[in-house]
């Protein structure tokens, strides 16, 4: 167990305590900044403490004249980054830190952001292999990355040991943590601003700090999978796995937060009647999040849930940080609208047809006839012809078609693709098409007709179909890719040793 500091003064234990092995990234935009950092850091670090510093040569020459005198660990062994293999290095760089002989103690990376852009979508893989790396040897890494491309995407907070940020603007200077793991627990979603004092990084005293945790009197409630992979942050968070579990702790909830997780349309009405139930048991006060795991919900169907007592809608694909700063923002929070009376009324106006994908004509007209017949005109539904561009075949361009929600129906008569997109207003067509079309869609279609109603539509043509269109299924042609016959092995090793 190491219990070391990011000796960035005043910074609360609970943001710069360092107690575990594994990766802790930290990205920074200025070169300077990044070694002051450093050198702040090693001067705070015990002298017994087994240290490998790992730097290209022009940065840890710079850092090694810098250090003040009898500060740091006695000894730290030293190695440079060598330059022209630049992705290569990295996608080595655990298995010749092992032929190093480095298998405990710290390691501090000193690494440009450039040379990490190069691994493009890999970034994240690599960064989640060195983690594991580093935690299978017991090594507590902190890589301190510079430049102004943000190469790790905020989704490995919380897989990473560490994820931060330091920032430079308006004037000042920002410390932000989109995770941070440690004895203490988990901090995520937190800033600090810091301020240069006799040359070290601090946190300004007007700042007063805060602690991140998400609770008032209650704690919070939350399904497992709703968190993402993320560990619960705060000792009165407690997660439940099971569906039928969560539902029957939240019954005893009188207060607090609850957090539940969407990931299809077709959860919906199970959803918003346990909304209602709680709403109509516990009243406002109670805090009511539901976060979507994927982009599964239409507009009329969030809307649906607030109704029925949802709080908060948190979209998909959120950093962890991001999710933690929605959630504070329900504190003191109360649910303000009109109690539902009849909820049976309520989801009948905004259930979906059964069907959804690729139908018979004949089908296809029943269905979105129904919708419109039964409507009260307070959701919009799309309904649309999209005549098949000229020697493009149907089979061609009906393949590239991906309906995914309930309710969103599609048809082929006399070459023309009709669409018909449940509870989705005019002003998302063009996103919902992107959705729905693998290709642009003008690439596949000649034009987009906008229907207001079935009644424009040709009923009796549409009525003597009742065939689907076939579809031979997509076929992806991949490369084989040539087998990869090089021995890492029998390279020289690309960490050269300055000393110890």
């Amino acid at each position: 167990m190491f219990s070391l500091s990011l000796a960035i003064d005043r910074l609360p234990r609970e943001a710069g305590l360092l107690t575990m092995a594994g990766v802790h990234w930290l990205s920074l935009a200025r070169r300077d900044d990044m070694l002051r950092l450093a050198q702040q850091f090693i001067a705070g670090l015990p002298p017994e403490l087994r240290t490998t510093l790992v730097a290209p040569a022009d940065e840890q020459q710079a850092l090694l004249e810098a250090l003040p005198a009898d500060t740091g660990p006695a000894r730290m062994a030293l190695f440079e980054l060598k330059t022209g293999r630049r992705a290569a290095e990295l996608k080595q760089l655990s298995a010749e830190l092992g032929r190093a002989g480095i298998r405990s103690g710290l390691l501090l990376l000193l690494l440009p952001a450039g040379r990490v852009e190069v691994l493009g979508s890999n970034s994240s893989s690599w960064a989640l292999a060195l983690q594991d790396w580093a935690e299978r040897h017991g090594v507590a890494v902190l890589v301190l990355c510079h430049g102004q491309e943000r190469v790790l995407p905020g989704e490995l907070a919380g897989r990473l040991s560490g994820l931060l940020r330091l920032e430079r603007h308006g004037g000042g200077i920002f410390l932000q943590i989109e995770s941070w793991r440690n004895r203490l627990g988990l901090l995520a979603g937190s800033a600090f601003e810091l301020g240069l004092e006799a040359g070290r990084f601090a946190v300004l005293p007007a700042l007063a700090w805060q602690s991140d945790e998400v609770y008032e009197a209650g704690g919070v409630l939350i399904q497992k999978a709703a968190l993402e992979r993320i560990p619960a942050p705060a000792a009165d968070w407690r997660v439940v796995e099971q569906n039928d579990a969560f539902w029957e702790a939240a019954l005893t909830a009188a207060e607090g937060t609850l957090v539940v997780a969407v990931s299809h349309n077709d959860e919906v009405p199970g959803l918003a009647r346990h909304l209602h139930k709680l709403r109509s048991l516990h009243g406002p006060g109670l805090r009511l999040a539901v976060r979507k795991l994927r982009p599964c919900l239409r507009d009329a169907e969030q809307e649906l849930l607030l109704h029925c007592g949802a709080n908060l809608i948190i979209p998909d694909g959120l950093s962890h940080a991001s999710f933690m700063a929605l959630l504070r923002c329900l504190h003191g929070q109360r649910w303000h609208r009109p109690r539902v009376h009849n909820l049976d009324e309520l989801l009948l106006r905004y259930q979906p047809p059964a069907a959804s994908g690729l139908l018979s004509p004949n089908a296809f007209f029943r269905q979105a006839d129904a919708v419109f017949r039964a409507g009260s005109g307070e959701t919009t539904h799309q309904l649309l012809a999209l005549p098949l561009r000229t020697g493009l075949s149907a089979d061609m361009c009906l393949s590239q078609l991906h309906l995914r929600r309930q309710g969103d129906l599609a048809c082929l008569l006399d070459d023309c693709c009709y669409l018909f997109l449940f509870a989705c207003p005019d002003e998302t067509r063009e996103a919902a098409l992107a959705n729905i079309c693998r290709l642009p869609w003008p690439e596949l279609f000649s034009e987009c007709r906008v229907f207001t109603d079935t009644e424009a539509l040709p009923r009796q043509r549409f009525e003597q179909q009742h065939e689907v269109a076939a579809i031979a299924p997509v076929v992806s042609l991949h490369a084989d890719s040539p087998q990869n016959s090089s021995q890492f092995g029998s390279r020289p090793v690309f960490l050269e040793t300055r000393g110890a």
